[in-house]
């Protein structure tokens, strides 16, 4: 994540991948809420990091969803 500039898109993709048991927490699903209403408002690095999301195999079901949707 060196490559990101944006501190508030770092944070959204640290809640996210945090490690929450087996289930995704209420954080980590508005996070990636955010991360997508970002992503499709146009700003370029929550683009990154929803792609780069969306392709880390070991997502959270419900996460993926939200991701993908």
């Amino acid at each position: 994540m060196d490559e990101l500039l944006d501190e508030g898109i770092k944070i959204l993709y640290a809640i996210i991948r945090q490690n929450e048991d087996a289930e995704a927490g209420e954080d980590q699903k508005e996070a990636a809420r955010q991360i997508k209403r970002l992503a499709v408002s146009g700003n370029s690095e929550a683009v990154v990091v929803l792609n780069r999301l969306r392709h880390t195999p070991d997502m959270h079901p419900f996460l993926k969803e939200i991701l993908h949707a």
